[in-house]
């Protein structure tokens, strides 16, 4: 449980459950299979529920008496949507709805399991939660669709890794607020090329549609940089 997330749009992290299945060509090198394997435990035979809850109270007491928000990446390590954490999810989301000064991020690759697996009070969304999808390439736009017809009162696209030229221009049409944008974080020797050129275009999509984009790394030769400058400016906007 990361008190203090190295992901740039989010203050903190939070695991309910550690371990995922790859369903798509952005999962080929997920971050999760290195961290899991040097703990000792296999990455990809579905999740496994961990021990540590009680993070989340602590931040929320915390939000309250200074009067902020923290924004949370739920399930850094796994997907909270996936199949096999059916048995935990109810219990999960009474942690959500108990710690209304915290934002939930939940960034799944699995859209088209969210409907059934959301909680009976859900119904035009939870005010503290932001739903994504995962979408770094083309073949993944589908997922947008499926997000649009979530009732939620932020939805976002990661376009990490974008590993292609993708046009958002026909789904951002209001039911989208946020667009975070990145190139892949892998070995050296197992990175995919991202062209800057493909940040400007999601850029210019968010511009002409009024939503915030979020520029999060970028490669700067074999290095990986988080500044979030493109062209010389900071390009680092959350939703309002």
């Amino acid at each position: 449980m990361a008190e203090n997330s190295g992901i740039g749009w989010t203050d903190h992290s939070h695991n309910f459950w550690w371990g995922c299945d790859k369903v798509s060509e952005e999962c080929r090198h997920c971050y999760i299979d290195g961290i899991m394997r040097r703990a000792g435990r296999e990455p990809f035979n579905g999740p496994m529920r961990t021990i540590h809850w009680n993070k989340p109270f602590k931040w929320n007491a915390i939000a309250e008496d200074e009067g902020t928000r923290f924004r949370v990446f739920t399930c850094s390590m796994s997907d909270f949507f996936h199949p096999g954490a059916d048995k935990w999810r109810a219990e999960a989301w009474e942690v959500i709805r108990s710690c209304p000064h915290l934002d939930w991020l939940m960034l799944t690759k699995r859209p088209e399991l969210i409907t059934k697996r959301l909680p009976p009070d859900w119904g035009d969304g939870f005010a503290n939660v932001w739903m994504g999808v995962t979408c770094g390439v083309r073949k993944s736009l589908s997922r947008v669709k499926q997000l649009q017809e979530i009732p939620a009162h932020i939805r976002f696209i990661s376009a990490e890794p974008l590993l292609e030229r993708i046009d958002f221009s026909p789904y951002l049409d209001g039911a989208i607020d946020w667009i975070i944008t990145g190139c892949e974080q892998a070995a050296k020797t197992k990175r995919r090329s991202m062209d800057i050129d493909w940040v400007r275009d999601i850029h210019a999509q968010c511009e002409e549609a009024g939503i915030a984009h979020f520029f999060k790394q970028r490669y700067e030769g074999t290095q990986i940089v988080h500044d979030g400058l493109l062209d010389g400016e900071v390009c680092q906007e959350w939703p309002a």
